[in-house]
C-alpha cells in the first residue's frame, strides 16, 4: 500500500500516525484537527493530508458535507498500531487529571467514567528526596509511620527503586533499622531531615531481582461458556494466562487479583479466576 513508513521524516510520520489515529478511532479527520494538535499552518495540514492520500489512497475519502476526510471501507493502518490499552489509558489519564484532552490525540470524548483510587498524600519534596537518593546511591533519614507502630519513628533507609502496587506507590529500600530490604509507602513518609553516603548494595535485594510467574485460569466451578468469557477477559490462551511479577511485589499482585483468599470461600462467579501454580504463593503474607 503506497510508500513505506520509513520513507518520511519523524515529525511528518507522527502527523500521519495522528491522521490514522483519528480515522481508526473516530472515523474522520480534517485540517483543523492537525492544526490544533501540532500547531502547524493550514498549508502544512493540507500537505500532510494529501501526502497521506498518496501513500494510502484507499484509507480515507473526502466528505464534502462534513468537510472532513472519513475512513474508507478498505482502511488498513500504515503508521498506527491500534492499541486499545493505549486508547483507554488516555481516557483514564484524562479522568485522573494527569493530562488534559488537548494533550492526547482523542478528539471526540466518549461518555465515560472511572472508579478513582483515593488521592494519596505524597509530598513532592519527599518524593524528590527519595528519587535523588536513588540516583546518587545515598541513604536518607525519614520519619515514617508504619501501622505496626503506634507513633512515627525516625530511621535510615537507602532507597534503590520505587514501585506501584495498583493503588499506592512504595520506595524499595534497605532499612538500616531492620537490616533488610523492604517497602516503604511514600505517603507515610512524614519528614526527611538528613542524608549520607550509603554502601547498601541494591544488587543484594534478592526479592526485587527475582521474578515469579503466576499462572491463572478460570474458576473450575464456572460453566464452559463462563470459562470462555473469563479467558477472553484475561487474555488467556489454552485456558491460562501468565503474569510475571517481582517477588517483592508478589503479595500485592496476588491481593489485587483477588487470589489472597481460599477460592472456595467465594462463589465461582465472584472469584472468576484461580491460581493454577498455587505453590508460588506459599508463604506470602
Amino acid at each position: 500500500m503506497g510508500a513505506k513508513q520509513g520513507s518520511v521524516r519523524w515529525g511528518i510520520e507522527r502527523r500521519l500516525e495522528f491522521i490514522e489515529f483519528r480515522l481508526f478511532w473516530e472515523g474522520h479527520v480534517n485540517r483543523g484537527d492537525l492544526m490544533a494538535a501540532f500547531g502547524i499552518s493550514i498549508n502544512q495540514a493540507s500537505t500532510d493530508l494529501n501526502r497521506y492520500l498518496g501513500m494510502a489512497p484507499g484509507n480515507m475519502l473526502y466528505d464534502k458535507s462534513a468537510r472532513a476526510y472519513v475512513r474508507g471501507d478498505r482502511f488498513e493502518p500504515l503508521f498506527l498500531k491500534p492499541d486499545p490499552a493505549s486508547y483507554l489509558s488516555q481516557l483514564r489519564s484524562i479522568s485522573d487529571g494527569i493530562v488534559s484532552q488537548e494533550e492526547t490525540w482523542i478528539g471526540q470524548m466518549p461518555d465515560f467514567d472511572t472508579v478513582r483510587n483515593p488521592a494519596r498524600g505524597i509530598d513532592a519534596g519527599h518524593l524528590r528526596a527519595v528519587l535523588q537518593a536513588i540516583h546518587s546511591r545515598r541513604a536518607i533519614e525519614i520519619e515514617y509511620q508504619s501501622l505496626s507502630s503506634p507513633a512515627p519513628r525516625w530511621r535510615w533507609i537507602a532507597p534503590h527503586a520505587i514501585a506501584f502496587d495498583g493503588f499506592r506507590w512504595h520506595a524499595r529500600a534497605w532499612c538500616f533499622t531492620d537490616q533488610c530490604f523492604k517497602d516503604f509507602l511514600l505517603a507515610r513518609i512524614l519528614g526527611i531531615r538528613d542524608s549520607r553516603p550509603s554502601d547498601a548494595d541494591p544488587g543484594q535485594d534478592a526479592d526485587w531481582h527475582t521474578h515469579i510467574t503466576l499462572e491463572i485460569g478460570p474458576h473450575p466451578g464456572l460453566s464452559d461458556a463462563q470459562k470462555k468469557v473469563v479467558a477472553l477477559d484475561y487474555g488467556m490462551q489454552g485456558g491460562k494466562a501468565s503474569i510475571t511479577v517481582r517477588k517483592a511485589m508478589l503479595y500485592y499482585a496476588i491481593k489485587r487479583l483477588g487470589l489472597d483468599a481460599d477460592p472456595s470461600t467465594r462463589s465461582p462467579a465472584d472469584q472468576q479466576i484461580v491460581l493454577l501454580n498455587g505453590e508460588v504463593g506459599d508463604g506470602v503474607a
